[in-house]
């Protein structure tokens, strides 16, 4: 690739190419002297240039297809990844980008389950008893006598701190369930005879993702039930500030989000309020059965080497070992074009950022030895 002599503060920062950095130390089109030593966004950028005038839905595919990739991995894995490629061979950009926040009824259902089971300890129920309703009409079929059986050990006795920490935590799982967007779900599906605080105008999703049309999000805080909670826990609990920054923290989407529910329940149970207050892996073992709910890292580690393979072999004209997902990549993006293969290697190599960032993305397709190991097919 033959460098660009317009290379440069300017050059870059008015390219379509700057536009896509999201979540990585780019963002914002700024120049500066990463941007500057990189060959390759320089090559990408002289790609851009060599093709003239940009088609609107490929300025429009940088701007939002690329630009709201899933940064920080989701557990459809590799979904969002593959409808990105499918936009760009389609030449189409979709009317709801499955990135950030958003959760299918499945995934919600899930929740809901576990959240049926604090409930019912919150009532005083036996395990026993939510286990029954549980096998009966749970969106999961698991070992839920044991679950329940595990669960009501872990949270152990009550006392008022406990309960409202556990009060807390629901209210902040249903706002989850209720307000995280799917196609056919904007807010309408779930929760709707539950008041959980103020509606807003923009959600989380409508701020961090691409969806046309309206989305509500929820203000937990306008609720005067969450007010009477938080300003109770602030008297009686010595670490309520560090609890609400977990409580309060999470999303529904994370390959792991029912691992790290496990292991706030177990501070909980424990009535931890020393540093550090949420325990390790190491410490907390699996007694809601959650692997099925986290994405096979194994299997997403290879899905993610030979998808990349087959991108950089693609844009690149050249011939890939033929594989299922080679086949995929090949099918999905058709015949190429110069802006195809422009488009292409920019979202290499924003994935590439992503895969370098050290958060769970990375944690999804390249897995420590000895990090929690899920088993749902990452095909499924």
């Amino acid at each position: 690739m033959n460098e660009t002599p317009q290379w440069g503060g300017k050059a870059y920062q008015s390219s379509l190419s700057s536009r896509c950095w999201w979540y990585t130390p780019w963002d914002g089109a700024e120049w500066n002297e990463a941007v500057a030593a990189d060959n390759e966004v320089r090559e990408i950028v002289a790609m851009e240039l060599a093709l003239g005038e940009i088609p609107d839905w490929a300025r429009r595919s940088v701007e939002i297809t690329i630009r709201m990739t899933q940064p920080c991995g989701h557990y459809l894995l590799p979904r969002g990844f593959l409808e990105a490629i499918s936009a760009i061979g389609a030449e189409l950009i979709p009317s709801f980008v499955h990135g950030c926040y958003a959760v299918e009824t499945t995934r919600k259902r899930q929740m809901m389950d576990y959240i049926f089971c604090l409930d019912a300890w919150l009532a005083g129920a036996s395990s026993g008893a939510a286990a029954r309703e549980l096998m009966a009409l749970g969106a999961r079929r698991i070992d839920w006598p044991a679950v329940c059986a595990d669960l009501w050990s872990v949270l152990g006795d009550h006392t008022e701190m406990k309960d409202l920490l556990i009060e807390r935590l629901v209210h902040a799982q249903r706002v989850k369930v209720k307000f995280s967007p799917w196609d056919d779900d904007r807010g309408t599906k779930f929760g709707r005879d539950e008041y959980l605080g103020d509606i807003t105008e923009v959600s989380e999703a409508q701020e961090n993702g691409y969806i046309e049309g309206y989305i509500p999000g929820c203000n937990e805080l306008a609720s005067p039930r969450v007010q009477r909670m938080e300003a109770r826990l602030s008297e009686i609990c010595p670490a309520w500030e560090e609890y609400r920054s977990y409580i309060t923290y999470g999303w529904l989407c994370a390959p792991k989000a029912f691992r790290y529910l496990e292991r706030l329940l177990w501070a909980i149970g424990h009535e931890r309020i020393g540093t550090p207050l949420m325990p390790s892996n190491e410490d907390v073992p699996d007694f809601l059965q959650i692997a099925d709910t986290v994405p096979n890292q194994d299997e997403a580690a290879l899905w993610w080497r030979l998808f990349c393979e087959a991108l950089d072999a693609w844009w690149r004209g050249q011939p890939v070992t033929a594989n299922s997902v080679a086949g995929d990549v090949n099918r999905r993006l058709g015949g190429a074009t110069p802006v195809k293969q422009w488009l292409v290697r920019l979202l290499l190599k924003k994935l590439k950022m992503l895969e370098a960032n050290g958060e769970e993305f990375t944690r999804l397709v390249n897995p420590p030895p000895h990090a929690f190991r899920g088993t749902r097919p990452i095909t499924s």
